[in-house]
C-alpha cells in the first residue's frame, strides 16, 4: 500500500535549507484533508514517515517540523522520538492549561526545541510564548505593521524566529532586514508530495509484544521499546489506559502504565487494541462481541472457582472472534499466538480446566438453560448472580466500544 508525506523546506538567511516541515497527506493530491482530526493526522504521519519512508530519507541530516496538538502532548507522545530529530511544533489553537504548560517544560528539560506555528500578533498565551525556542509567525495573517510590532516584542532570549507563508523575493528581503532568522513559504518550495510502502499493520506486531509479557522473566524496560517502537499502538494504549476504564486517573508514558498497572492489566489492554485493529473492516458486532465476552468472562471468573485466572479467561474471551476477524481457522490463528495450552484447547472445544466457563458464555448467549445450570453447578457459580453479571457486562463492554467508537473521530 502507498502511503504519502508532504515536505516542505525551511532556510535560513543565505537559502540554505536548515530543515523540514513535514504534513499529512492522505494521497498524491498536495493538499490537507480536513475531515480527519489533527491526532490523527499527526499520528499517520509518525507512522508513514518513521515506519514506512524512513525519517533519514526525508530530511536527511535536519531537523523535522512536525504539528502536535494538545491531546498528544498530553499523552508523551513526542517523547517517543529523538530530540535531535524532531521540533515540536504547536498547533495555534491549543489553549494551555497549567497541565499542559508543565508538559511543555518537561519536553525542554529533555532537549526537545518547541516552536509555535502559525502565529499572529493577538496570540493570546505569553506564557507559552515565553516557553517557545522558535516562533512562525504567519504572513497572510498578518499586517506589516503588526509583524513589526511581534519582532520588536518578542525577539530576545535567543528565541528565533520563522518568516511562514513567504511568497515574493520582497517579502523575503523584507522579513530578513527586520530580524527573522528562517524562511519557508511558496516563494522558495512548495510542499512536495514523498510516496513510500508500508506493510499493513497485522497481529504480528502484538504478537511481538504479547510473547513478551508472557514470559516469566518478562523486563519493564524491554517490553516498553517493543511498544514504543510503534507510535500507533503507544497512542491508543496510552489513550485507553487513560480513560475512565481502568483505576488510574492518569498514565505519563508507557512505561508508568507498566510500572502501575501491571504485566497482566497491560496484557488486556494491549489484547483489545489488537481486536479493535483487526475488527476495523468488519461490522461493529463483532469487535462489541469481543468486549463483552471479555468482560463476561472475568466476572463470571471472579464468582467462581477460577477467580485467580481471571485474565487468562478475559483473553479466552476477547478472542473468541478472532477467525472471524482474520477469517482462518481457528486452529490456524491460535499457533501464531502465545497463549496456554489450557486456553487453546478450551476455544477449540477440547477438554481444558478452562472448557466450563467458556462454553458457559458461549451458550448463556444462546439462552441454552440446561447446559448453563450444568456449568455453574461444576464452576461454584451461584445461578441467581448471573443475570446481574450479565447486565454488568453489557453495560461496561457499551460504555467501553462507544468511548473507542468516539475515540476514532477525536
Amino acid at each position: 500500500m502507498e502511503v504519502f508525506v508532504a515536505r516542505q523546506p525551511i532556510f535560513n538567511r543565505y537559502k540554505e535549507v536548515v530543515a523540514y516541515e513535514l504534513l499529512y497527506r492522505d494521497g498524491s493530491k498536495n493538499f490537507f484533508d480536513n475531515s480527519i482530526s489533527s491526532s490523527k493526522a499527526t499520528s499517520i504521519l509518525l507512522i508513514n514517515s518513521y515506519f514506512s519512508i524512513g525519517i533519514e530519507n526525508l530530511i536527511g541530516g535536519n531537523k523535522a517540523f512536525i504539528n502536535f496538538d494538545k491531546k498528544l502532548i498530553e499523552t508523551d507522545i513526542p517523547l517517543i522520538f529523538n530530540n535531535n530529530t524532531i521540533v515540536i511544533e504547536l498547533l495555534e489553537d491549543i489553549v494551555p492549561d497549567k497541565n499542559f504548560v508543565e508538559k511543555i517544560k518537561k519536553l525542554k528539560s529533555k532537549g526537545y526545541t518547541i516552536a509555535l506555528d502559525d502565529f499572529v500578533y493577538d496570540y493570546p498565551y505569553n506564557e507559552l510564548v515565553e516557553l517557545c525556542d522558535i516562533v512562525k509567525v504567519d504572513f497572510l495573517s498578518n499586517s506589516k505593521e503588526d509583524i513589526v510590532n511581534i519582532i520588536k516584542k518578542w525577539k530576545k532570549d535567543n528565541k528565533k524566529f520563522i518568516a511562514e507563508k513567504v511568497e515574493t523575493d520582497e517579502i523575503f528581503k523584507w522579513a530578513k532586514n527586520i530580524g527573522f532568522d528562517y524562511f519557508q513559504g511558496y516563494f522558495f518550495s512548495k510542499p512536495k508530495i514523498v510516496k513510500g510502502k508500508c506493510m499493513k499493520i497485522n497481529n504480528i506486531h502484538y504478537i511481538h509484544i504479547l510473547k513478551e509479557l508472557n514470559k516469566k522473566d518478562a523486563s519493564y524496560n524491554k517490553i516498553t521499546k517493543i511498544i514504543e517502537n510503534n507510535v500507533n499502538i503507544t497512542y491508543k494504549l496510552l489513550k485507553l489506559v487513560n480513560s475512565k476504564f481502568t483505576f488510574v486517573n492518569e498514565i505519563y508514558s508507557v512505561k508508568h502504565a507498566l510500572t502501575i498497572l501491571g504485566l497482566k492489566e497491560i496484557e488486556r489492554w494491549i489484547s483489545l487494541i489488537m481486536i479493535q485493529d483487526l475488527s476495523n473492516n468488519s461490522p461493529d458486532e463483532i469487535f462489541k462481541l469481543s468486549i463483552f465476552r471479555s468482560k463476561f468472562g472475568e466476572l463470571l471468573a471472579k464468582n467462581s472457582i477460577y477467580k485467580n485466572r481471571k485474565y487468562e479467561i478475559m483473553l479466552m474471551g476477547l478472542l473468541s472472534v478472532i477467525d472471524n476477524l482474520l477469517e482462518e481457522p481457528m486452529e490456524k490463528i491460535l499457533k501464531t499466538l502465545p497463549l496456554g495450552i489450557d486456553i487453546k484447547k478450551a476455544m477449540l472445544k477440547k477438554e481444558s480446566i478452562f472448557s466450563d466457563i467458556y462454553n458457559l458464555i458461549i451458550e448463556y448467549e444462546k439462552g441454552s438453560w440446561s447446559e448453563i445450570l450444568n456449568y455453574t453447578k461444576k464452576l461454584n457459580i451461584n445461578i441467581n448472580k448471573l443475570p446481574n453479571i450479565y447486565f454488568k457486562s453489557i453495560k461496561w463492554s457499551d460504555e467501553l466500544f462507544e468511548y473507542i467508537k468516539n475515540a476514532k473521530h477525536d
